[in-house]
């Protein structure tokens, strides 16, 4: 029973020690930044084409 609990203590404070990250390379960095770029474009593009359907049809 006490090894029971000494094996779970020590695997759970070796998990909590552990503070491994991972690093995105800075060419992936770059690459999400340009297609978030061109993500915002593209929304802003559709917005401003369903606005002007919206003033056509109000018109009609």
């Amino acid at each position: 029973m006490r090894l029971l609990f000494l094996i779970s203590a020590l695997f759970f404070l070796s998990a909590c020690m552990k503070t491994d990250t991972v690093e995105i390379p800075s060419s992936t960095e770059e690459k999400s930044a340009t297609q978030i770029l061109s993500n915002k474009t593209d929304a802003q593009k559709a917005r401003d084409e369903y606005k002007k359907l919206q003033e056509q049809r109000e018109k009609e």
